[in-house]
């Protein structure tokens, strides 16, 4: 089974709340699960995410999000690695 993982936590460094925000009147978190699900590669998706909100539009577009991430591993020195082995 091949799983893809999109990581996604709210508070960016660079660009506060940026998977919320609108581009090309989606909002980004939609285009890596837009590309996940056209690449007929994987059978789930999911996004690890820390925030309820990027929860639900995630699963508007068609991915799972089977838990929301804990804040310690949603900070700016959080490893992909911590992320992916708490998922």
């Amino acid at each position: 089974m091949n799983i893809a993982l999109i990581i996604a936590r709210k508070n960016s460094k660079r660009i506060p709340n940026k998977n919320k925000k609108k581009f090309c009147g989606k909002p980004i978190i939609f285009w890596p699960i837009k590309n996940s699900l056209k690449s007929k590669i994987f059978d789930k998706i999911y996004v690890s995410t820390d925030d309820k909100s990027i929860s639900k539009i995630a699963k508007k577009y068609g991915a799972n999000v089977p838990f929301i991430r804990p804040k310690k591993l949603a900070k700016d020195n959080s490893s992909s690695f911590s992320v992916l082995k708490h998922a």
